[in-house]
């Protein structure tokens, strides 16, 4: 038994050795960076997928190696797919760290609020990418106008349809500043065309699985529905992947964002068309303007949009594709 606790202390002897020695180092090599004026950028993302989060991780990393004498980035991400209390805890984590600034979605949940209000009260430029807050203290949001990416999926959808659809749309979760605006501006086309009627609304929360069973269910319970429209990436990038030819279920699906299982579902009749985000800009854009702030005192503008496009089967290929 001695032996053994001599064993412990030696190992807690050791934990704490090492301890010591990572403390030193980091701040050592934060002080470095201090000294080369180095901008740290941490960046919180909720997602590490193929096609959509990745490309904005890859603009940022784009972006990090195009100032490489400035910024230092560092990115993080919740072991589980946009879990909010992992995120929170992320964010109070780089709070506490000191960084310059935070890269992370806007959502509207109160303690992820909180969470960035708390960084920002601590000096930290708070960067929101992709999803913007509404109500929020002065911050810079870089991405999609959704509001009008939604005026633009209603106006394409009336073309497909000849002005005359029952729709079932399909989003990610409740809360998203994001898609709430796409339904927004894709319900302002029942203005126009009053024979486009949207029959309702469910949530896949970002799930494969759920899509799927959304897919089945909305058609059973309504099967007079004959559109679906999903706003959020999930649900085009299923249906993409498990549908190999054109399915019967709708008479036509329109989708967001260009990635892999979208294209497919484009090129094999699935999906009628697909409304593009340059998601390569959100991450590039938002550390161009963190040096912009820094070197400068301000942005270029606190609200940037990236480029938005439509995406048919004629067009897949083209470049302007995202204009």
């Amino acid at each position: 038994m001695e032996n053994m606790n001599k064993k412990i202390q030696c190992i807690a002897l050791v934990i704490m050795c090492l301890s010591i020695l990572y403390f030193g180092v980091h701040m050592e090599s934060v002080e470095k960076m201090k000294e080369k004026n180095m901008i740290r950028v941490s960046v919180v993302l909720p997602h590490s997928d193929d096609g959509y989060w990745s490309n904005i991780e890859k603009g940022i990393l784009e972006g990090e190696a195009d100032y490489s004498d400035r910024v230092d980035v560092q990115i993080h991400i919740p072991q589980l797919n946009y879990n909010i209390d992992q995120m929170v805890e992320l964010i109070k984590r780089q709070t506490a760290a000191k960084v310059d600034a935070i890269i992370v979605q806007g959502n509207e949940n109160k303690e992820y609020v909180d969470a960035l209000i708390g960084a920002r009260n601590q000096g930290i430029q708070i960067v929101l990418v992709d999803t913007d807050i509404l109500i929020f203290p002065p911050h810079l949001y870089v991405g999609t106008n959704n509001y009008e990416a939604g005026v633009l999926m209603g106006e394409k959808l009336a073309e497909i349809t000849g002005g005359e659809a029952k729709v079932a749309v399909l989003s990610g979760e409740a809360g998203y500043a994001n898609l709430q605006e796409r339904c927004q501006g894709l319900a302002a086309i029942s203005e126009k065309y009053p024979l486009i009627e949207f029959i309702r609304l469910d949530y896949d929360n970002y799930d494969g699985l759920t899509v799927m069973n959304k897919y089945n269910e909305i058609h059973g319970e309504n099967p007079e529905i004959d559109t679906l429209v999903c706003v959020e990436g999930t649900g085009g990038q299923t249906l993409g992947a498990v549908f190999k030819e054109e399915q019967s279920e709708y008479q036509n699906i329109v989708v967001f964002d260009i990635t892999e299982e979208t294209q497919k579902g484009l090129k094999n009749g699935i999906v009628d068309g697909i409304v593009s985000q340059d998601t390569n800009q959100m991450g590039y854009q938002a550390i161009k303007e963190i040096v912009k702030y820094m070197d400068e005192g301000k942005y270029s503008n606190n609200c940037i949009y990236t480029k938005t496009g439509w995406i048919a089967s004629e067009t897949i290929e083209e470049e302007e594709a995202y204009e």
